[in-house]
């Protein structure tokens, strides 16, 4: 199983232990992994191998799930963040960030693309 899988499935058992079902999404940038039945939840899941905090590269969000929780947040739905920490480790770890904290703390980052993978040969250094 892969890490974001694995994270999903960690949060499901999560909210099953809660007594709370959730359900999935399978349409892609939708902004959410899953919802509650009665969508009163929205829940984004983010997972890592990592262990320390200040490794992870869990700064990047899309635009849809930006979208998806300022869209809850007018609609007054709660929006959560889960980070699971350690997978495949015997030290995972459950983080939940509402999503109010990426509306109020994110920032609009641009990125710059190299579509240049066809190319690369060119630039192969004989040692």
């Amino acid at each position: 199983m892969n890490t974001g899988k694995a994270a999903e499935q960690y949060v499901k058992s999560y909210f099953h232990d809660k007594d709370i079902e959730l359900v999935s999404i399978t349409r892609g940038n939708t902004g959410y992994d899953f919802k509650k039945s009665d969508d009163t939840l929205f829940i984004e899941v983010k997972g890592t191998t990592f262990k320390d905090l200040s490794k992870i590269p869990f700064r990047y969000f899309t635009n849809s799930e930006y979208e998806m929780a300022k869209l809850c947040r007018k609609r007054k739905i709660k929006y959560e963040i889960h980070l699971i920490t350690g997978i495949g480790t015997n030290n995972v770890k459950h983080y939940i960030m509402p999503g109010n904290v990426l509306l109020e703390k994110s920032k609009p980052e641009v990125n710059w693309s190299l579509p240049i993978r066809n190319e690369f040969h060119k630039y192969l250094i004989k040692e």
